[in-house]
């Protein structure tokens, strides 16, 4: 027969189960804090809502989760609570996405769009829109106001890149009979940093989440999910005064958190992660099928999880595991034994030429601190075929060297390590063929030596 504990054992229990309601809380709303800072980061480093973006060929001394140097970026953010915004992508090769404030996937746009390279006008509607909706654009309908553009503008010259994103337009639709000029800022030199790893594990990410819940409209995707805040303080346009003892448990709740984000990133055990028997390559995002966490009657949150604790944005395009899919990641935290790779340690890794890249593809190396491209003194983090002289041997491999120290064969390709630190390697393949998926071609592991 049921009885209640002691009141000591009440105050126990009641603290236990707050911790893991703020650890699963932690975990669901790490996209939202990714994207609140993105937001921040963004408006503090000269890009307004609806008027300014960055565009950048990101180097090691931009701290975001997984970008590349591969090509130039082009980053903005839309504010629908004042009505419909506008979107004009120029006709061309860019690539773009638009994902809301909790980095639910919204439309791809650009060559990866409906128009298919074409050109189009996009109209971004806020939630409850009821106005009339004027015809010549794609329209989609948002479950938040707030929401990022990403694009990209794959050309081989980078300054040509970035004059391409210059071409972009962002207004609201108001001002459609006159847009005002957009703002382009180009940080390709600067130091900045958009990155949770600022707050990872820390009494900070519950401050960020409340400025999340008040700077946006709850989105009904999220109904049960903003119960699990609640029932932490966290409400929107309501205080967040958590007494000491919640505090504490909050700040152990972020710790734990972390650790079990680090290890669904970098240390999961389940054997569909791999793309090869083989090899220890794994897939970023794995499912039964090609649609990401997404998988047929439920949502994969700890994919998910490890998704957006490496990565940002949500687009279909990203999680297709098929030939002619815009572009597959795979992962390598691990040398050819299994232990993790060592800044200190010099690794080697053959690629078969030639690769079944349609477009491109490049090796880019990451801290796993802050899930950034790695900072050495070589101050380059990517070996790509887009610019880098990467010719076959004699046996028609690729061999790319990594390592504190240059390889004995200066004219080797070669990217830098920092001793003392843990790093781990995306591999991309743009246009990926049909040998990347059926086994007939594969990279190693990575070597040590």
């Amino acid at each position: 027969m049921k009885q209640l504990p002691s009141s000591v054992e009440v105050v126990r229990i009641r603290g236990a189960a707050l911790l893991n309601r703020a650890v699963e809380a932690y975990k669901f709303f790490y996209p939202t804090l990714s994207m609140v800072l993105n937001f921040e980061a963004l408006e503090k480093y000269g890009a307004a809502p609806n008027r300014g973006f960055l565009i950048q060929l990101t180097t090691p001394d931009i701290v975001t989760l997984t970008q590349n140097s591969d090509t130039p970026y082009g980053l903005a953010w839309g504010d629908a609570s004042a009505g419909p915004v506008v979107v004009e992508i120029p006709a061309g090769p860019l690539m773009g996405v638009v994902d809301d404030t909790n980095f639910q996937f919204v439309t791809n746009m650009g060559l990866v769009g409906k128009e298919a390279g074409a050109g189009a006008k996009y109209l971004f509607l806020p939630p409850g829109h009821d106005g009339t909706v004027p015809d010549g654009y794609q329209v989609r309908q948002l479950l938040t106001n707030h929401f990022l553009i990403c694009a990209r503008a794959p050309f081989p010259d980078p300054k040509q890149g970035l004059d391409y994103l210059r071409t972009i337009k962002l207004y609201p639709l108001a001002d459609a009979g006159d847009p005002p000029p957009n703002d382009f800022t180009d940080v390709s030199d600067r130091q900045l940093i958009a990155n949770p790893c600022e707050v990872d594990g820390t009494f900070g990410v519950w401050e960020a989440l409340k400025r999340a819940l008040d700077l946006d409209v709850p989105s009904p995707a999220y109904y049960n999910a903003y119960g699990m805040l609640a029932d932490l303080g966290l409400r929107k346009d309501r205080p967040f005064e958590p007494s000491p003892q919640l505090r504490e448990i909050l700040t152990e709740a972020a710790r734990i958190a972390d650790e079990q984000l680090v290890v669904a990133a970098f240390a999961s055990d389940v054997p569909e992660r791999l793309v090869w028997p083989d090899r220890h390559w794994e897939w970023v995002v794995f499912s039964e099928g090609s649609n990401g966490y997404y998988e047929d009657g439920f949502l994969r949150l700890s994919v998910r999880e490890r998704w957006f604790y490496q990565a940002t944005l949500e687009t279909p395009k990203m999680f297709m595991h098929q030939e002619g899919a815009g572009s597959i990641y795979w992962l390598a935290n691990t040398d050819a034994h299994g232990a993790a790779l060592d800044g200190g340690k010099s690794y080697t890794l053959t690629v078969p030429s030639p690769v079944p890249a349609k477009q491109f593809w490049s090796v880019t190396l990451y801290d796993l601190d802050t899930r950034s491209e790695i900072n050495t003194e070589q101050f380059k983090p990517v070996l790509t075929s887009l610019r880098d002289d990467m010719p076959p041997d004699q046996d028609g491999n690729i061999v790319l060297h990594f390592g504190p120290e240059r390889p004995a064969d200066a004219d080797a390709p070669w990217l830098q390590t920092r001793p003392g630190a843990q790093w781990f390697a995306y591999f991309r393949v743009y246009g990926p063929g049909g040998p990347a998926f059926d086994g007939t071609w594969k990279p190693s592991d990575f070597h040590r030596g």
